[in-house]
């Protein structure tokens, strides 16, 4: 075995295949004279810049969920405006799930479960000073906070956050799902966890590779390089990590490895792949619009890794391995609520646990998937408006009910299982296989009608769906963006998103009914309770305490008058059903 070779090669985990073709998404394309090739990158005259997106300005959205690890997320936060080439495009939208009970109370949390927000800033040295608890001393604490705010650099131009007490939390596509709330009008978008480190000039890196896909629906996917290995170079080729397995779990939903079991090695340019990492995504922002993370995929981990990928790739997005490290995992400096094990049964790194919520969880990813397996009918039912009758309508009504959170129209999802090299159990858990990582090199592109939308949902125009999930609300948006220019609208005034537009576009947040902002003058809010409390007292209690007279005031009168009072008969239950 030669030590490289002209485009690479890749190693699947057991033995090593050569790379015959420079850009994998384009080898079957000689045979039909080019006629089968992606949509190529497509301007959308948004932002000034050139097809070429070469603008020191092209904005990009970087998310980054955390659940209880605000100190890991800060030094994530300063590393990704440190190391990008252009960091004032770079917005970052933070989806914080903390302790939020602390001596700060509106701000921050306590010592050791702080915001990301409030410790990046103390990070570059803007902190808050300590205040004595209580609402008497609420006033000087907010006063502090938004000092701080407006002092710390780009925390009010260029972070947005969400944020919800941990007991909320119900898993890590339940937080990402919040993306919904924080993304604006960049044109680019990257998913991270909350504690990456990255290449110098990531931002240019990563939207050159991009580039080299020549496919506006590319999707940029790995296993993050761990950050210690950083900057130690390969004495022959560069090597990315590179799932390659796909096993079939226990539930029958096909599984990625949890770690890169393969790798490519001296890759000339980013190589088309079968599998993703919710660990580092890098697309265009309509990906996010048009696979937008389910809500409903609650307490779940890996299980919905692969329908997530069913999801975009019969969408008409492909995913594509970068032809060297963007991302790094960093695992260094370990939050105490995060310790190596992590996961563990005291509530380490752990979301509250509900097994309910996960059972339903599982039984929408195998309906999604049409497994039938270890379903029953009164659970497909439960997805439907139509009773609780079981059979194969029901599962196509089940099916038809997820919407966009189900698979499009582009490819089939028989053509996805021999993309992958699997195969799904039977009713009877038979006949399943995986593909033990083989053919992990060469994937062959598979084309696709181009004049089908990517927000198509299978089942659209069939009538079958009877209580369709509902598409979620992008605040930030009013259209969602595709190919070329905005296809979809969603409705609102052209005057207003104009306004909007402009406060998006410096990072900030217009503060309108449906946005979500940290930064809520939390005085204010007291004071609307307050109002709201008297309100309460003059309409309810006074009321009644003037009810109450007024009856004291007629016994009274019946006693002085010596008249007897009529005792009034009881309806009878015979009457009341008549009433």
């Amino acid at each position: 075995m030669s030590t490289s070779s002209k485009y690479g090669r890749v190693f699947d985990g057991s033995s090593f295949e050569e790379i015959t073709h420079p850009i994998a998404s384009n080898n079957n394309n000689e045979a039909s004279g080019g006629a089968y090739e992606p949509i190529p990158p497509t301007n959308n005259n948004n932002h000034g810049f050139t097809n070429k997106f070469d603008s020191k300005t092209t904005p990009i959205f970087v998310s980054i969920p955390h659940f209880r690890d605000g100190k890991r997320c800060a030094q994530t936060v300063h590393r990704l405006f440190d190391t990008a080439a252009h960091p004032d495009r770079v917005v970052v939208g933070l989806i914080e799930q903390t302790d939020s009970t602390g001596s700060s109370s509106d701000s921050s949390s306590t010592d050791d479960d702080p915001t990301c927000l409030m410790e990046y800033c103390a990070l570059i040295g803007h902190q808050m000073k300590q205040h004595e608890p209580g609402v008497s001393h609420m006033a000087e604490r907010q006063a502090d906070y938004d000092a701080v705010l407006e002092a710390c650099p780009r925390a009010t131009t260029q972070i947005r956050s969400v944020r919800f007490h941990h007991f909320g939390s119900k898993g890590p596509v339940y937080a990402r799902s919040f993306t919904r709330k924080l993304l604006g009008n960049e044109e680019f978008c990257m998913e991270i966890d909350a504690s990456m480190d990255f290449v110098k000039n990531w931002d240019n890196a990563a939207i050159e590779q991009w580039k080299l896909t020549n496919n506006e629906y590319a999707v940029l996917s790995n296993v993050p390089l761990s950050a210690k290995d950083k900057g130690v170079a390969s004495p022959i080729a560069v090597e990315v990590p590179r799932q390659c397995e796909i096993k079939i779990g226990s539930e029958g939903v096909p599984l990625f490895e949890t770690h890169a079991d393969g790798k490519a090695i001296g890759i000339t340019q980013p190589l088309l792949s079968r599998t993703y990492s919710p660990s580092f995504v890098f697309s265009k922002c309509h990906y996010q619009t048009n696979v937008p993370q389910d809500p409903f995929a609650v307490q779940l981990l890996n299980t919905e890794q692969f329908p997530h990928f069913a999801r975009l790739w019969t969408r008409g997005y492909d995913v594509y391995t970068p032809a060297f490290n963007l991302v790094y995992k960093d695992n260094s400096d370990l939050h105490p609520l995060h310790h190596i094990a992590g996961h563990g049964e005291k509530g380490e790194k752990k979301w509250p646990r509900n097994d309910n919520e996960r059972r339903d969880a599982h039984v929408r990813m195998k309906v999604m998937l049409n497994i039938h397996h270890g379903i029953t009918n009164s659970e497909i039912s439960s997805m439907t408006a139509g009773g609780s009758g079981g059979g194969g309508g029901r599962m196509i009504t089940a099916r038809a009910n997820l919407g966009i959170y189900g698979l499009g129209r582009r490819r089939t999802l028989d053509q996805l299982l021999q993309f992958a090299s699997i195969a799904l159990p039977d009713s009877e858990f038979r006949g399943q296989y995986g593909n033990e990582g083989k053919g992990c090199a060469n994937l062959n592109w598979v084309p696709y009608d181009k004049s089908i939308s990517p927000r198509a949902n299978l089942f659209d125009g069939t009538g079958k769906a009877d209580d369709l999930d509902l598409e979620p609300e992008f605040s930030l948006l009013r259209t969602l963006p595709d190919t070329g220019d905005y296809l979809f609208p969603m409705g609102g005034d052209v005057t207003t998103w104009k306004d909007q537009a402009a406060v998006v576009n410096q990072g900030g947040i217009p503060q309108t009914e449906t946005s979500v902002s940290s930064n809520v003058p939390y005085s204010f809010v007291f004071l609307l309770w307050v109002l709201g409390l008297y309100v309460w007292y003059a309409s309810f209690v006074d009321t009644a305490s003037n009810d109450d007279r007024g009856r004291s005031s007629r016994a009274r009168r019946r006693v002085l008058s010596k008249k007897p009072v009529r005792k009034v008969t009881p309806l009878s239950e015979r009457a009341l059903k008549n009433v």
